[in-house]
């Protein structure tokens, strides 16, 4: 199943819709229209099952006739064609641990389908696959993200709103003569699992303009000699 970035990171509850095959609410299972006989089948004698071959050679195989079943009715249940049996989605609520990652599996008992011969249901596993999120990536229990800011704020300082995977807004201080490229840590904002948790890693980019009116040119020449910048 896949699942959105932050319920991965901090858990949460989704419900899916699983395909299972259950009793015929009809014919509860007997595969038999209402009011018809149900008589043992005449195939596997009621053993619901037939072999192909003999001696070592033999193969123990459902019996095609009763499907199993070991009786066989008069007439088929329309709605499940006499198997006694219907597919449908189920629909399950699944909670998902905080800390999954794609690949990450779970085992939910008792929502599998029905056993043979209506024994108890199996379990239904899950495995989960993370959806990408379009500002976060994640490295381990670290996520890891990427802010713009302009030149004058990397030049002369300045601070930046961040959101985090919670959803929230943390003040970053981007310090005067920050670099492109340099990386800023937010302590405990990462992916929580097992009692631990990671770190909030942003990196800054500088972005610069793409073109300068002749006046704001000539201003920057200016400040590009003042700081003996060549060009």
């Amino acid at each position: 199943m896949e699942i959105p970035f932050r319920t991965a990171v901090r858990g949460g509850k989704v419900t899916i819709q699983v395909p299972v095959t259950e009793d015929c609410p009809s014919c509860r299972g007997s595969g038999a229209a209402p009011g018809a006989t149900v008589t043992t089948c005449p195939e596997c004698q009621g053993k619901g099952t037939v072999t192909f071959g003999a001696g070592s050679f033999g193969v123990t195989r459902p019996c095609p006739m009763c499907g199993g079943k070991g009786k066989v009715p008069s007439e088929p249940c329309a709605t499940c064609a006499g198997n006694g049996q219907v597919r449908r989605q189920r629909a399950v609520n699944v909670t998902v641990p905080a800390g999954v990652d794609t690949g990450s599996k779970i085992r939910l008992a008792g929502q599998g389908d029905r056993g043979a011969g209506g024994g108890p249901p199996g379990d239904l596993v899950l495995t989960f696959r993370v959806e990408p999120d379009s500002f976060f990536t994640r490295d381990g229990l670290d996520v890891e993200c990427t802010i713009h800011v302009n030149l004058a704020q990397a030049v002369l300082g300045s601070k930046v709103k961040v959101r985090t995977v919670d959803g929230q807004f943390v003040v970053l201080k981007v310090p005067p003569g920050t670099q492109p490229g340099r990386r800023f840590r937010i302590k405990g904002m990462g992916v929580e699992k097992s009692g631990r948790r990671g770190d909030q890693f942003v990196k800054v980019q500088v972005d610069v303009p793409d073109t300068l009116d002749e006046p704001a040119r000539k201003e920057f020449e200016e400040f590009a000699a003042a700081a003996g910048m060549r060009h």
